[in-house]
């Protein structure tokens, strides 16, 4: 049984993307120079501590911790990847797994102008649509842009912005911390209830269909999407987009595993007490792949950590601050 929620401090949001790069500079060019973003950390991963969070063979792992003006969620986790075990791709919206990473930008347009010329290509200039919102319907402009080593950004310029932590603390920068991780997943309302017995509810969940969205994410006509925003009880801007989609393509799954594979492989997550989680996390449904251990890492400090597959076989990390 799910221990109750209120025995828990709720997650408040994902922490950081974890991607994996077999070289840094392209993705600091992208992040960094392009995006706003700064190092915040970085160093090594010892392979003792590596192979137990992210599978034995992973051996000493070379990370960067990213953040966006100094935001605490909405990271990215660079890890450089020797030996990666599929080449780098971008996944499609229709391939099952983990997709794109989103972020709000204040002019779409300069974005995809500044983008563009600098080599990153879009699957189309940017797209408005309408998405439902109860009997309403609200109005956003998305654009996807294929980063570099396989990384799918999703750029968003909604009506009406959420408030995030890189825009309160800097309200002129243009790009803000992640405000969505993606993933597209088949058995839709396991997820949810997973993420609900973490702390994580959706206050958003609707199936539509809209013109600019398939133009946007090369969608074919008619496609069927259901989608839901799964966002922190307690605040914390990155929430999980979760996709279910009446058509599929590839499963992408198997080849997304954190220090072995390039592109986007996990998701990290802060939590206020690891043991309860992780009871939480097996009680809905999910799997410990790492259990608890201490270690100091660039990406977490002094921590204690594991790592759990939720019930679609995505890898996240839950980590407790020391």
């Amino acid at each position: 049984m799910t221990p109750p929620l209120e025995s828990t401090p709720p997650l408040e949001s994902i922490t950081a993307a974890v991607i994996g790069v077999d070289d840094f500079a392209p993705h600091l060019d992208f992040y960094c120079g392009e995006l706003g973003y700064a190092v915040e950390a970085e160093g090594v991963v010892p392979a003792a501590d590596a192979d137990r969070l992210w599978g034995e063979g992973a051996g000493d792992v070379e990370v960067r911790l990213l953040a966006a003006a100094g935001a605490a969620t909405g990271r990215i986790h660079l890890l450089k990847v020797t030996d990666p075990v599929a080449p780098a791709q971008h996944p499609h919206t229709l391939d099952v797994g983990l997709a794109g990473i989103n972020l709000y930008t204040r002019d779409i347009a300069a974005s995809h102008e500044r983008l563009r010329a600098a080599g990153h290509p879009w699957i189309s200039p940017p797209q408005s649509f309408d998405v439902p919102v109860g009997e309403l319907t609200v109005q956003v402009t998305e654009g996807y842009c294929l980063g570099p080593g396989g990384v799918g950004v999703v750029f968003v310029q909604p009506a009406g912005p959420r408030p995030t932590a890189a825009w309160l603390e800097d309200p002129g920068r243009q790009h803000t911390e992640l405000t969505s991780v993606v993933c597209h997943v088949p058995e839709f309302d396991a997820e949810l209830a997973f993420w609900d017995a973490l702390g994580m509810s959706a206050g958003y969940d609707v199936t539509f269909s809209a013109p600019g969205l398939e133009t946007m994410a090369d969608l074919p006509s008619g496609t069927q999407v259901r989608l839901a925003f799964v966002a922190g009880r307690d605040g914390g801007t990155t929430r999980i987009e979760m996709v279910r989609a009446d058509r599929t393509r590839v499963d992408r799954r198997s080849t997304q595993r954190p220090a072995r594979a390039l592109g986007h492989t996990a998701w990290s997550a802060r939590t206020g007490d690891l043991d309860d989680a992780l009871a939480r996390a097996t009680g809905a449904g999910g799997r410990v792949v790492c259990p608890p251990f201490a270690a100091e890492t660039p990406l977490h400090g002094a921590a204690r950590l594991a790592m759990v597959e939720t019930p679609n076989g995505l890898s996240v990390e839950l980590w407790q601050p020391r």
